[in-house]
């Protein structure tokens, strides 16, 4: 996740195109070299493709996200109506939280959940490409990549197209500090939505008027 706030920085600040494929070819090869040579990394990346062929042990977890999401359908079982959160999915409350979303919520829920993540994505893209201040440019871009790269690995986590490394969905998975950061790169991004040009006209006008009505008022 970090490597690639990293190379989406690089990029925003106009980073030369020819240094982005030999720096993502030696990353790879250096994850390749630390997976192979960990036995548990390995059956990681070797199994969750079809996490059914080691259904009881590497294959458990992403094996009862599929069986979560699948029991979900289109509308799901309602809310505290999951099954496999009781017992039969690891870290049901952190990792693998969207299989529980699934579940309880169906399909419609979970697109709804990931709809909203590319709606904040939406908000810190029209505040980077408004903005005339280089700071918050690349901090709005920062945290777009941070978040939506975040929770894109975590639902491929669960649909099991991704191999299971541990990230959480943020604002949604369980934690104690772990949404501090989180909720300060929101309030960032509305700090910086409060200063765009257009909005800062809104409020400066919504405050006139404001004032006016309680002068009248008096």
């Amino acid at each position: 996740m970090l490597f690639a706030i990293l190379l989406a920085m690089l990029w925003v600040v106009g980073a030369p195109a020819r240094f982005f494929a030999p720096a993502m070819l030696g990353i790879g090869a250096l994850a390749l070299f630390m997976a192979t040579t960990n036995s548990e990394r390995l059956e990681r990346l070797t199994n969750f493709v079809d996490p059914f062929k080691d259904y009881h042990d590497a294959g458990w977890q992403p094996a009862h996200g599929l069986y979560a999401l699948s029991t979900g359908g289109w509308f799901g079982q309602g809310i505290g109506g999951s099954n496999q959160k009781w017992g039969d999915l690891p870290e049901a409350h952190t990792d693998f939280i969207f299989a529980v979303l699934g579940e309880e919520l169906g399909l419609v829920g979970t697109l709804l959940v990931v709809g909203l993540f590319f709606t904040i994505a939406y908000a810190g893209l029209r505040i980077a490409m408004r903005t005339s201040d280089p700071f918050v440019r690349y901090m709005a871009f920062g945290i777009v990549v941070w978040l939506l790269g975040q929770m894109i690995i975590n639902v491929g986590m669960v649909l099991a197209v991704l191999p299971v490394i541990g990230i959480p969905l943020p604002l949604v998975s369980y934690g104690g500090s772990a949404p501090v950061p989180s909720l300060v790169a929101l309030g960032l991004l509305i700090g910086f939505a409060r200063r765009e040009p257009e909005a800062a006209r809104a409020l400066a006008a919504r405050k006139r008027n404001r004032s006016a009505g309680l002068s009248a008022g008096r």
